[in-house]
């Protein structure tokens, strides 16, 4: 797939709807207020904007930029399920990307 393929896959991921309530319910707290799932989409959508403009640079290391995404993300305003859930979102995105998640330290 061509990074402009890869770019118009990531761009119509942004417009899907990610945070269902009822996918939250397979997490341990109660669903997060809406309020949260604004801020957990915010953060899916920031990182999906990483990727495109990687993309977009045409980048040769976008796996290694990608972790560093991570190792630099201050995650703390989310609780350790928001967080969970929205890595798990962004897996998504990362395999359209094509960068290999399984091979991040997330």
């Amino acid at each position: 797939m061509t990074n402009q393929e890869r770019i118009a896959q990531l761009k119509a991921f942004k417009l899907k709807e990610k945070f269902q309530i009822e996918g939250l319910e397979d997490y341990e707290d109660v669903p997060p207020p809406t309020e949260a799932v604004v801020r957990m989409r915010k953060e899916v959508d920031r990182f999906t904007d990483f990727l495109i403009k990687r993309l977009a640079k045409n980048v040769d290391n976008i796996q290694a930029q990608t972790q560093q995404f991570f190792k630099d993300w201050d995650n703390e305003e989310f609780t350790n399920d928001e967080t969970e859930f929205i890595v798990e979102v962004e897996y998504e995105a990362m395999r359209i990307a094509g960068v290999k998640a399984d091979d991040l330290l997330i």
